[in-house]
């Protein structure tokens, strides 16, 4: 999944190293599953939310600081990797930028425009 190519799971890896709110190895370094992990759509989709939940009950705890901390990096490191490009960034934000209110918008403008010049 490094080489996801889709705006919308840009921070899929960021979010795999996170469980519990305990920060874990990444998964290419844990040992390999006993029991096989069904591919369905179904599954993928519990599997995403409860990722989701994960991470909004830990940036909860942690507060937005940690969070933009955290965006940073992983934009830093998939850059670096070449993974994410810039219009990627922008795609990403047109897409969750509907779904903010003005001060979030503003916020997130900020961000991406730091964001561009790594």
């Amino acid at each position: 999944m490094a080489n996801n190519q889709d705006p919308r799971n840009i921070f899929v890896n960021q979010r795999s190293n996170y469980s519990d709110g305990k920060q874990e190895q990444p998964r290419d370094r844990q040992p390999q599953r006993e029991t096989p992990v069904s591919n369905t759509p179904k599954d993928d989709y519990a599997t995403r939310v409860e990722e989701m939940k994960r991470l909004a009950s830990k940036y909860e705890r942690e507060g937005e600081g940690q969070l933009v901390k955290d965006i940073v990096n992983n934009v830093i490191e998939q850059k670096a990797r070449g993974n994410l490009t810039n219009e990627q960034l922008i795609a990403f934000a047109k897409r969750v930028t509907p779904l903010l209110n003005a001060e979030q918008r503003s916020r997130l403008n900020g961000l991406l425009e730091e964001l561009l010049k790594l």
